[in-house]
């Protein structure tokens, strides 16, 4: 099959036009005639998805996260973009990213589908986060317990203070910004990225905030192979795609 149908397949889903005007989403380098037989998808486009890739003969890399998203301002074999453009080039690799396109169609329903919830709707002017009623209210500690379970979290942090949690709104990735369009909207929000003075007004407006790390947009390795080993005719791998951070 070729890496063109293969693409036109992801866009039917998350077309480049949903993509925020920053964004780089879309093929990243490779030639979109090659034959594929073989896709492995992971959380970032670095050079260790990429050589996970190749030693497992794959000839397609699909990921969240965009290499491009950094201005290229030369090929230089010894820089790190130099070294994976080199490296997918060398080993005809097809890159291809969708970030804000699939960030706008699935990720937040994807991961508020996690906690088990029902009324799920768009939660934020830009369409890109949501919010849900808990199928069973739960008091602070147990849902923090339950956030911890449900996203295998090591390491989480969290500001606020509420007795029950009932509604849940989620922004997966850098979504603090949004914040504030939940304050009186939802007993907890969900997002990654969150600093200092967002706690302090998570505490200001009674919102329980959890910060449940950048990384849990992993879940779309899985959620993705599901959806793309229903259309495509070819075998589909999940990346390992291991957290930058690491904790103790």
């Amino acid at each position: 099959m070729e890496a063109k149908n293969i693409i036109e397949i992801i866009e039917r889903y998350y077309p480049l036009s949903l993509q925020e005007d920053w964004d780089k989403c879309g093929l990243q380098i490779g030639d979109v005639h090659q034959n594929v037989t073989k896709i492995m998808i992971s959380l970032n486009a670095d050079l260790s998805s990429l050589k996970e890739a190749i030693s497992n003969n794959c000839q397609m890399l699909i990921t969240h996260h965009p290499f491009l998203l950094d201005p290229i301002k030369n090929i230089d074999k010894d820089s790190i973009m130099g070294q994976f453009i080199y490296t997918a080039i060398e080993n005809h690799i097809i890159v291809y990213s969708s970030h804000t396109a699939l960030d706008n169609v699935s990720m937040n329903k994807w991961l508020i589908e996690e906690l088990g919830v029902h009324d799920s709707q768009v939660g934020d002017q830009t369409g890109i986060s949501q919010i849900a009623t808990l199928n069973t209210p739960m008091t602070m500690d147990a849902f923090l317990d339950y956030v911890q379970q449900v996203y295998h979290l090591d390491h989480f942090k969290y500001a606020g203070k509420v007795d029950i949690v009932k509604k849940v709104a989620v922004c997966g990735g850098s979504g603090a910004g949004f914040m504030d369009q939940f304050y009186g909207k939802a007993d907890a929000y969900l997002t990654g990225d969150t600093k200092y003075h967002q706690a302090k007004a998570a505490i200001d407006h009674h919102l329980l905030l959890v910060d449940i790390n950048h990384h849990a947009e992993n879940i779309m390795v899985d959620r993705l192979k599901e959806l793309l080993e229903k259309e495509l005719d070819v075998e589909i791998i999940a990346g390992a795609s291991p957290d930058y951070y690491m904790y103790r």
